[in-house]
């Protein structure tokens, strides 16, 4: 092995043994970024989180889901809805990954996650349509969690909301704040919009974004088994 690949080695072995306190490994890849793949993001293990639940948290918020929710979609649906979206752990991590090194490329910081909820349509052919969830990154605009898309953000070098890429395909979302939901409501839920051509600000039209989004899906619903 050539001294400069020992010396490398022992480079980054010394940046993660010196972050290293208590037991608690820390691995910032900011301090040594020149030494690790280019979209590698490193974290550690802080213990308990704050957004960990305690069972009783947990049992009542099924309980209430049981007594406001399964009888009304039922008689809604004619049968049970989705009630479990399963997401395969790795697969998950590489797209956090993903969505993670667009926006760095954009210069847009991360601060949450939304699931958003929809519907698939005769889902695995079998002529019912089931509730799904769409899972895009957020950004913090006026305190306000804004879904961003990561994807066009990347394209474009700057903050692309997730709004602004719908209204170019056609839909119009009110949900990013609560005036734009009482203002925005249709009581026909009819959310449909005249897909935009490309204008002055330099938005790309359909045909040349080529429809690709950031959301993310790909999930396992249960029921249906």
């Amino acid at each position: 092995m050539k001294k400069t690949n020992l010396l490398l080695i022992f480079v980054v072995a010394l940046a993660i043994l010196t972050s290293c306190k208590d037991h608690k490994c820390k691995c910032d890849c900011d301090d040594w970024q020149s030494l690790v793949p280019e979209g590698t993001f490193c974290y550690s293990d802080e213990g308990r989180t704050e957004e960990m639940l305690d069972y009783k948290e947990v049992i009542d918020m099924l309980k209430n889901f049981d007594r406001t929710r399964i009888a009304p979609l039922e008689s809604a649906l004619g049968y049970q809805d989705a009630r479990i979206h399963n997401y395969n752990f790795d697969q998950f991590k590489k797209y956090l990954a993903h969505v993670e090194n667009l926006s760095k490329k954009a210069n847009v910081k991360i601060t949450g996650i939304s699931f958003i909820a929809g519907v698939k349509e005769n889902y695995k052919g079998k002529g019912k349509g089931y509730q799904d969830l769409i899972y895009i990154p957020t950004t913090t605009i006026n305190g306000k969690q804004i879904p961003f898309d990561p994807l066009h953000s990347a394209r474009q070098g700057k903050l692309v909301t997730f709004k602004e890429m719908l209204a170019k395909h056609g839909y119009k979302w009110i949900y990013n704040t609560i005036e734009e939901f009482k203002e925005g409501k249709n009581p026909n839920y009819d959310y449909s919009l005249p897909i935009k051509k490309q204008n002055e600000a330099g938005f790309f039209a359909p045909s040349y974004d080529d429809g690709k989004s950031g959301a993310g899906n790909k999930g396992q619903l249960q029921p249906p088994y």
